[in-house]
């Protein structure tokens, strides 16, 4: 099994917003690999750093289930982000707007790791309107956006945009499928690290354009 990098305690000394932030924090990533049903409390006020079953998540949360719905939250309003990023393009380069995205997405993708793993684990138990909303942040609204960039530079030129959508899920999950093997495997063949990654993804998505005419 690949290992984890354990980090240090907690400053005690630091607000009190912290606290709830590391709860969160500790929340979602021992539900994404224990499951939901094998956490207790004890064991998130422990792993964020509080004294266990001393009642410190309670002055924060209701309970379990509110504390990660907020945590779920949290990582939505992160994903967010992209628009922002979409927002600063163009930047009259193809290879450097696509290359801007590919970085972007693959930090996102590290950073929600433990969002992708808890929903894959714990979808079935997700109230159907949290399910739909992670659905809508996390696959929705960032193809829509991606879409509608691409859209955007169909518009400078005097050509029929192809289906869009196909291409974009094809493209952006082989970085799902990448990340997924680092965190499932702790390595991916021939060692190819995210510069490699990024490089060759580039290269793919500027020829998948110039066959369309979009360069």
């Amino acid at each position: 099994m690949p290992t984890r990098t354990k980090t240090s305690g907690p400053d005690r000394s630091q607000p009190t917003h912290t606290t709830r932030e590391r709860l969160m924090t500790a929340a979602m990533r021992l539900v994404a690999e224990q499951g939901y049903d094998a956490v207790s409390v004890g064991a998130i006020e422990q792993a964020a750093g509080l004294v266990p079953r001393s009642g410190a998540l309670y002055k924060h949360f209701k309970g379990k289930d509110e504390l990660l719905r907020a945590a779920i939250e949290r990582e939505m309003r992160a994903v967010d982000e992209l628009d922002a990023v979409v927002e600063m393009l163009p930047l009259g380069d193809l290879r450097a707007e696509l290359t801007l995205l590919a970085r972007w997405n693959l930090s996102s993708l590290a950073r929600r790791s433990d969002l992708t793993r808890l929903v894959s684990r714990e979808a079935h138990r997700l109230p159907p309107e949290l399910l739909e909303q992670l659905y809508e942040h996390l696959v929705d609204r960032p193809y829509a956006r991606i879409v509608q960039w691409l859209q955007a530079r169909y518009g400078t030129l005097d050509a029929q945009p192809p289906d869009l959508y196909p291409i974009a899920l094809i493209l952006t999950q082989t970085m799902s499928a990448y990340r997924s093997l680092q965190e499932t495997f702790g390595r991916v063949p021939d060692g190819v690290d995210d510069e490699r990654y990024i490089a060759a993804w580039v290269d793919v998505a500027l020829s998948v354009a110039a066959r369309y005419g979009l360069e």
